[in-house]
């Protein structure tokens, strides 16, 4: 199911579909609008999101961000959000449930911005103000990432903080099967492929086993 952008004129709409695909009560609904709030307060200053797409932020960001919570089996792993920006998708999932949550974050302003909203989630957010490249000594279950870079960029940096069993979760646009095939003489790994909810153009990723050729 799709659920198209024409339909979510009204915020309360799409807050209601939340609710009942995700399985969010009201607390963190209550949550997910004071960082909704956040985000609008503060956008011209810190340029989180596109100024296009602030109307329909539910739809756009908050939305597309939740609905990874279904592709993953267990909330008590270690997470991570690579390029967190704001804290989509990772700031929101951890609201949801997950029950570790590490925002990685090189801008400085941005980062006091995620340490600010973390009181937002009621389970652990470890804010990491630094190049995802320079991270010390720590491995995750599970690496999100969302409009960060292209596939192969994004599994160089996966590879060296990736549990063995590990696995990779992206958002990413209709150029998806291109940047697969850039990967083919870089690394091997296993994949599956999901249509986002919010668009026909956009897919999710999961990616396991990878390899470096």
């Amino acid at each position: 199911m799709i659920i198209e952008e024409d339909f979510v004129q009204n915020d309360n709409k799409i807050i209601q579909h939340i609710k009942e695909l995700f399985e969010i009560n009201d607390t963190q609904i209550n949550s997910l609008q004071e960082y909704v709030k956040m985000i609008t307060d503060h956008n011209s200053n810190y340029n989180f999101i596109g100024k296009s797409t602030i109307k329909h932020i539910w739809h756009r960001h908050i939305l597309d961000s939740i609905q990874l919570i279904k592709l993953i089996d267990n909330k008590n792993h270690r997470f991570a959000d690579f390029g967190s920006g704001c804290g989509l998708p990772g700031m929101v999932l951890s609201i949801a449930g997950l029950k570790e949550m590490h925002l990685i974050e090189k801008s400085y302003r941005k980062s006091e911005f995620l340490k600010i909203a973390k009181h937002l989630s009621l389970n652990k957010i470890f804010v990491h103000q630094e190049k995802i490249e320079e991270l010390k000594n720590i491995k995750f279950n599970a690496i999100l990432s969302r409009a960060l870079a292209p596939l192969p960029k994004l599994l160089n940096y996966c590879i060296e903080f990736l549990d063995q069993d590990g696995y990779c979760l992206f958002l990413k646009g209709k150029k998806l099967d291109e940047e697969i095939a850039n990967c083919k003489n870089i690394f091997k790994f296993d994949f599956q492929k999901f249509q986002s909810i919010t668009s026909k153009q956009s897919n999710i990723i999961k990616i396991t086993n990878i390899k470096k050729l």
